[in-house]
């Protein structure tokens, strides 16, 4: 098999597990710096001690939050054999110990999800998607879901959102001490930390365009391990342009295209993702997975899914 250019996609992986070292670094250093201005060194270990506590009870991304949020149903080897054949020859090539447990969401717009972990993996897909991409698009999709399985991505994403949290929350303390504050020291002629104050406002600002970055990061970061795992970049551009022009991205829906959008989207614009995996695109004669249009979903009008949602049954030739 003809691999992708090896200094290419060295260099992506480089420059994303860069950044997401950056960003992380900069968002504890928000954090710690908040503590230490409500509370001293007292203060950096609250932080610390908050943030851990934060992973350990807030929920993760599950198959049960999936079916709980979206109505998510399981979707057994019987019923989609092609399906899941291919989600097991991809997770088999990106290392993974078993396949991820496929979920499908009876929605009509095209979406993929992953949950759980290298341990436990779950990639739930959607009506619309399944409906819309042909056989290589769809392995496309799926590889990029198990990519992010592979790198960890829910487990870094929980750590900056507990981050952001207990920033926030640490910042609505200061604030609500220096405004008991700021009358006596008033009174009195004392100083007032405008610049302490002025960090605290901006601290809940920053963490959340960090923890923003960071998705975006790791969306690319996925795309790079997709191309990687199917030796295909060109499948993820065709999937990614097919779902762009049938569902249009935030900002573009609303003919939006300024550039400082750019800091409070989740994930990078379309344009973008093509243009870096263009730059991975191997010489015309590579292989690839193979990905048959026979593996293309249909739904079955005839079968009914037992359950209260009463949806088609799926059917995965």
């Amino acid at each position: 098999m003809a691999p992708l250019d090896p200094a290419v996609l060295a260099r992506h992986h480089r420059r994303n597990r860069l950044q997401t070292a950056a960003v992380l670094g900069g968002l504890g250093l928000w954090m710690a710096m908040v503590g230490w201005l409500v509370a001293g060194i007292n203060g950096v270990i609250w932080a610390v001690g908050g943030t851990a506590l934060l992973l350990t009870i807030q929920p993760s991304r599950s198959a049960a939050l999936l079916r709980a949020l979206y109505g998510a149903l399981p979707v057994t080897q019987a019923e989609a054999p092609g399906l899941y054949g291919l989600t097991a020859s991809l997770a088999e090539r990106a290392g993974l110990e078993r396949p991820p447990t496929l979920l499908y969401i009876p929605r009509p717009e095209p979406a993929a999800l992953s949950a759980g972990g290298r341990a436990e993996p779950v990639i739930a897909v959607t009506e619309g998607l399944l409906g819309l991409l042909p056989g290589r698009e769809l392995g496309a999709v799926l590889a990029h879901e198990i990519s992010h399985l592979r790198h960890g991505d829910l487990r870094i994403l929980r750590l900056a959102e507990a981050a952001g949290r207990l920033t926030r929350l640490l910042a609505m303390l200061g604030v609500l001490s220096l405004a008991l504050y700021l009358p006596g020291a008033a009174a009195m002629g004392a100083k007032v930390p405008v610049a302490a104050l002025l960090l605290m406002l901006a601290a809940p600002v920053a963490s959340d365009l960090l923890t923003l970055k960071l998705s975006r990061t790791r969306e690319f970061e996925a795309d790079a391990g997709a191309a990687e795992i199917t030796g295909d970049p060109r499948g993820l551009m065709a999937a990614l342009a097919i779902m762009e022009r049938i569902q249009p991205q935030g900002w573009e829906r609303m003919g939006r295209t300024r550039s400082w959008l750019t800091l409070v989207r989740t994930h990078p614009s379309t344009s973008e993702r093509i243009a870096r995996l263009r730059e991975l695109m191997p010489p015309p004669d590579h292989h690839r997975v193979a990905v048959p249009d026979a593996l293309r979903p249909v739904l079955d009008p005839n079968r009914r899914r037992p359950g209260p949602w009463g949806r088609p049954g799926l059917r995965i030739r």
